[in-house]
């Protein structure tokens, strides 16, 4: 187990998960649902993958779309909507979430971890005052997944995804993957991705 150290380190990373390999540990670790809301499934989909990397970026939100209209779900990737450099800018944000009619909004990035981890209790990383409004959650997760350095000796990553319902503009369901390995292909994106719309779709936020 090695750290992430630098921006170039993060893209090996990524390029790694992106390819073959077999899952060895479960691959969602903790997943949340808003008890104050009922559950209902959304049909239009919005993916932003946020990284300092365009390259990560299109990885995230391509993986996701794939996975989602495999669930039968119009999904659009959010690289399609905003320019490379437009994903820090919170009004373009909005501006494109409105073009793309969609219902919901799915938000997704790695979280670095400092140690192994299979399972999470839900409500030690969420929180409603933090996590419970779109574009402020946005905003503060852009600033420091892009800051210099936010990867660096960080042992082990996550893959967080949150779903917002866009018209309250309001979390409705969040989860961690379980840690994944910079050393290690065993476990990919895909993989990960595709177990999260899997939960996603169990939880009833999916239509079957």
């Amino acid at each position: 187990m090695r750290p992430v150290t630098t921006g170039i380190a993060l893209m090996a990373l990524l390029v790694a998960l992106l390819g073959g390999g077999c899952s060895s540990s479960p691959p969602i670790a903790s997943s949340w649902s808003d008890p104050a809301a009922p559950t209902k499934p959304y049909h239009n989909l919005l993916v932003f993958g946020i990284a300092a990397n365009a390259r990560v970026r299109s990885a995230y939100e391509d993986n996701f779309v794939a996975a989602l209209r495999k669930q039968g779900v119009k999904a659009s990737a959010g690289h399609g909507l905003l320019p490379v450099g437009g994903l820090g800018d919170v009004k373009a944000v909005k501006k494109a979430v409105e073009q793309s009619a969609a219902d919901g909004v799915i938000l997704t990035h790695l979280v670095g971890e400092r140690a192994q981890t299979v399972y999470i209790p839900a409500g030690s990383y969420v929180n409603p005052d933090l996590y419970g409004s779109l574009y402020p959650y946005y905003r503060r997760v852009y600033n420091y997944v892009t800051a210099p350095g936010y990867y660096a000796n960080f042992p082990v990553l996550q893959l967080e995804t949150n779903l917002y319902d866009v018209p309250r503009q309001k979390l409705r369901w969040s989860t961690r993957s379980a840690t994944m390995d910079p050393g290690s292909e065993k476990t990919t994106i895909k993989e990960v991705i595709e177990s999260v719309t899997d939960a996603m779709a169990k939880a009833g936020y999916l239509p079957h």
